[in-house]
């Protein structure tokens, strides 16, 4: 049993596959295990402890079958198993698009391919981490069914429009990357002059009838879908507006790509605030892949064919169009880190051309510094964890004493909980404040991990909410529990119902706020910080 399993893989799997196979699966590993094997939620985590991932008004139609195997249940270690599998797989599928036989260059890619800091975000919402891998694994498969020459076949367009159609359905930003890799691969059939002329614009015909028919399937299956459920499109992240052009809309679309672009690498002005190792290896990477692209533009010969020229151009000119492309799919969408693995593949792009096109002291001087790309992409990942773990622990922690200190003061007669003013955190800073005092400036495009996502003041609520159960009738009732709850027949134990938090009114807090015995409370934490007032216990985090 088995046998023929192990012949195939023995004589069948070239050693390219296995190689970037086991370099990505040994290396997501490294780099995101203390993640797999720890739960930290922030605040769409706690909400998707027990999910189907249905997003059908987010324009992700397939996002839960995509996610399916992995259950319903955000569970860290399977899904990342999952994730770290689909990132292997788009690995093996990279070395055959660029047609990778250098060891070095194999594992290279295949390492930043699983350390860029796009997948790093991805697995902070890590619940649907593996639907998301999924659809990169699709873009990547509809690249390499169009590779020249057999790309030019219909049935291979038909096939890679299938794919597009379905990772866009998953997640729309993996659209970009597939764009993006089948210019940077054109890019090397243009250097390698392997083909005639005619052959290159047939190309290009049909990488514009494959994405326009993947893309307009996608639209009208999503169309269909939310006409058949009721449902109308969500407003979040420019969805409702897909579609909605106009010139002045393509001219913002243009300017957003291009200063997003140039501030990706650098991530805040170090003549501001000094050079961070981040700024400093993406200004390494800025210049050497514009010499590297002037290299290989000298020995591939392109001088001497002046339409490839032309062509060869416009690839590197439509770059950070690309890797931005949602700006003008989606009007009013705000790029998250977690929407630009795109841009990976320019640093795989550099390797590649480097090893082809390159000399070897040049071979020698990228290689070091696409290691250290991948070194300070696995250490940034891990102060991200880390702080995830801080925030979880300091939330949980804050949450149970408040808990506990409101459920003390409760005399039997109180009806709901005013929290009145901020409990400190990131939300009373600013932005700069917070990446100075904390050091996440340095960490590039991961900075926002602790100001947007971990905020104290955000979760705390949330974990009284979803990990305390909490109610006042719970103790009112003498140690039998009685939460208000709203029951749902889809979900299961613990979150077959959803808590109402007993929270006052506005009403109330502001006449709260304004009476003497507010006045006279101390702030948190101090023991006279949580009063109960009338009917209401108040607990004063700060002055106002």
């Amino acid at each position: 049993m088995g046998e023929n399993i192990l012949k195939l893989y023995g004589e069948k799997v070239k050693k390219e596959w296995k190689l970037a196979f086991l370099s990505a699966v040994i290396v997501g590993f490294l780099v995101h295990t203390y993640k797999f094997t720890n739960y930290f939620p922030n605040h769409d985590g706690l909400f998707n402890f027990w999910s189907t991932q249905n997003m059908v008004a987010s324009g992700r139609w397939l996002l839960a079958p995509a996610c399916a195997l992995s259950s319903c249940f955000d569970l860290p270690w399977i899904v990342g198993i999952l994730s770290v599998v689909f990132m292997a797989l788009t690995a093996v599928f990279l070395t055959e698009i660029f047609e990778m036989k250098n060891p070095c260059l194999i594992v290279l890619s295949s390492g930043l391919l699983v350390s860029f800091p796009a997948i790093t975000e991805t697995m902070f919402f890590e619940f649907t981490a593996d639907g998301y891998m999924l659809a990169m694994l699709l873009g990547t498969v509809a690249v390499y069914l169009t590779k020249l020459p057999g790309g030019i076949h219909w049935k291979n367009g038909i096939a890679a429009a299938v794919c597009i159609c379905l990772a866009c359905a998953i997640y729309q930003a993996f659209v970009a990357f597939t764009f993006v890799l089948a210019v940077c691969y054109f890019m090397c059939e243009l250097l390698e002059n392997r083909q005639e002329t005619g052959a290159y614009w047939k190309w290009i015909a049909c990488q514009a009838v494959v994405f326009t028919a993947g893309l307009a399937l996608y639209y009208g299956i999503w169309q269909l879908i939310m006409k058949l459920s009721g449902i109308t499109p969500a407003s979040y992240e420019g969805i409702s507006s897909i579609g909605a052009f106009s010139a002045g809309t393509l001219l913002t679309a243009a300017k957003q790509c291009l200063t997003s672009f140039v501030w990706f690498f650098l991530e805040r002005n170090p003549l501001q605030y000094g050079f961070s190792v981040y700024s400093v290896l993406g200004s390494l990477f800025a210049a050497a892949f514009v010499i590297a692209c002037g290299a290989a533009f000298h020995a591939g010969g392109l001088r001497k064919r002046p339409v490839e020229a032309v062509l060869f151009f416009l690839c590197i000119l439509s770059l950070p169009f690309g890797c931005y492309l949602c700006y003008f799919i989606s009007p009013g969408v705000e790029y998250y880190t977690r929407m630009l693995q795109a841009i990976v593949v320019l640093y795989i792009l550099l390797g590649v051309l480097c090893e082809r096109w390159g000399n070897g002291m040049g071979k020698n001087l990228v290689m070091l510094l696409l290691v250290g790309v991948i070194l300070n992409n696995s250490v940034t990942a891990n102060v991200c964890y880390a702080y995830l773990n801080r925030c979880h622990e300091q939330s949980l922690a804050t949450a149970t004493e408040l808990s506990t200190r409101i459920h003390l003061e409760d005399d039997g007669t109180a009806e709901n909980v005013a929290f009145i003013g901020s409990i400190g955190g990131n939300w009373t800073i600013t932005e700069e404040e917070m990446m100075d005092a904390s050091g996440l400036g340095t960490l590039g495009p991961l900075k926002m991990v602790n100001y947007s996502l971990l905020s104290d003041h955000d979760l705390i609520v949330l974990f009284l909410d979803r990990y305390l159960d909490f109610t006042l009738e719970y103790y009112r009732t003498h140690d039998t529990e009685l939460p208000i709850y709203q029951f749902s027949q889809t979900a299961p134990v613990p979150q077959d119902y959803i808590l109402r938090f007993p929270m006052a009114d506005q009403e109330t807090v502001e006449e709260l706020s304004s009476s003497e015995a507010f006045a006279q409370m101390g702030l948190w934490p101090g023991k006279d910080s949580v009063k109960q007032i009338g009917k209401t216990i108040v607990v004063r985090f700060s002055e106002s």
